[in-house]
């Protein structure tokens, strides 16, 4: 005979695996991404915070977007806000994740500058190991997400669309 799992009852998910569940899962923000500068994606971006700031979701910073967001040039209030957040901190990587990272700057880079992009691969690298999502408002990167997807799994969205998504889960839960 068969067991079954009461309705009411939460399913553990197992260590290692993500959710997709927005408001359980890692949703990675990039530097960018926190101080839009024009709608929707401003507003979006806002409002993420809000959620954050409430406990609804779980944003986190890669290790190395901290190092940008530290730079002169950032406005006092993203530090701020950047400050606040869960982030990674640098490890040593596996042979297959640096192989994997240098796919992703591979295909971040396309024909262009691989400097100009180490960067960028180094956020979606990290975005992807430790969570589902990453935010972004960078065109290089979301002009790309469709292939990041399926390289490794990771979803590119805007701030609107990751609001939308948010939404349209807590509409199913």
């Amino acid at each position: 005979m068969k067991k079954s799992i009461p309705e009411n009852t939460k399913r553990r998910i197992p260590l290692g695996s993500v959710s997709i569940n927005t408001r359980r899962a890692n949703i990675f923000i990039d530097s960018c991404a926190f101080d839009p500068k024009y709608m929707p994606e401003d507003l979006a971006s806002e409002r993420l915070f809000q959620l954050y700031n409430a406990g609804e979701i779980n944003l986190v910073i890669s290790h190395s977007n901290m190092k940008e967001i530290e730079h002169p040039n950032v406005p006092p209030v993203v530090k701020m806000e950047a400050d606040a957040k869960i982030y990674t901190i640098e490890v040593e990587l596996s042979e297959a994740e640096l192989i994997l990272k240098e796919q992703i700057l591979n295909l971040l880079a396309g024909n262009g500058r691989r400097d100009k992009m180490l960067q960028d691969s180094e956020h979606v690298f990290e975005a992807q190991k430790y969570g589902k999502f990453f935010v972004t408002t960078d065109k290089g990167i979301l002009k790309r997400r469709v292939k990041l997807a399926q390289l490794c799994g990771i979803l590119v969205v805007l701030p609107s669309e990751m609001l939308h998504l948010i939404e349209a889960n807590a509409e199913r839960c």
